[in-house]
């Protein structure tokens, strides 16, 4: 009976890679985080991929990084803050933010193992949609429009409005991928994936960001 046991054992486990080998494909949600030189973003994404070879799938992406913002984002919220202090006496807190929507695509090779996990390698290339928002909030003083709101109100439509803001335009850059991580199966055809991420989006000032990724997904 042991004997028998041992047998089965290295049955299953030699058995484990080509039943792998034999899925064609997955379909993964992903939340992770992503931290740049002057932001941490949360970074959520739709992953799906095919095989084309043994160990080497295509894949395509859809995500989204909640918040890169680089280190020219603040001067144009911080110059609005100084000119309308200086000339209104008017006192706001400006914030800035830049959301980015991404999709990427490229090549992913899981490596050969006798175990139940799968690490893999990936490198992707594709676009990124960067959309800077600003946020102005009431502190102190009158409006241009010679109001005097609540403290704490957005006020972004009214200086706007006013032309002591524009709203920065929203770009397009080329963008790249590179990472690694782990499937590990947790029931019949579903995986938990673990990973890091290193993106890089060419914009006017370049966005590099890194970080943990999290997912669970389908293998089919």
């Amino acid at each position: 009976m042991r004997r028998l046991f041992i047998a089965a054992t290295l049955s299953l486990l030699s058995a484990a890679p080509s039943l792998a080998q034999e899925e064609r494909g997955y379909v993964t949600g992903v939340g992770g985080f992503a931290a740049s030189t002057d932001a941490t973003s949360g970074n959520v994404l739709f992953d799906a991929g095919v095989r084309i070879a043994p160990h080497l799938l295509v894949f395509g992406n859809l995500g989204q990084f909640h918040n890169l913002q680089p280190s020219d984002a603040l001067p144009a919220v911080d110059s609005t803050m100084a000119t309308l202090s200086g000339s209104l006496g008017l006192n706001v807190v400006g914030t800035a933010r830049v959301p980015a929507l991404y999709s990427v695509g490229g090549l992913r090779y899981e490596m050969p193992t006798r175990a139940r996990v799968s690490p893999y390698v990936s490198a992707g290339l594709g676009v990124a949609r960067l959309s800077p928002t600003a946020q102005f909030t009431y502190s102190s003083g009158i409006l241009p429009d010679g109001t005097t709101p609540i403290v704490g109100t957005d006020v972004t439509s009214e200086l706007v409005t006013s032309g002591y803001f524009t709203t920065p335009p929203a770009t397009t850059a080329f963008m790249y991928t590179l990472g690694g991580g782990v499937d590990i199966p947790v029931a019949h055809h579903w995986a938990v994936d673990v990973g890091y991420r290193f993106s890089r989006i060419e914009a006017d000032t370049p966005l590099n960001a890194q970080g943990m990724t999290f997912g669970f997904g389908y293998r089919f």
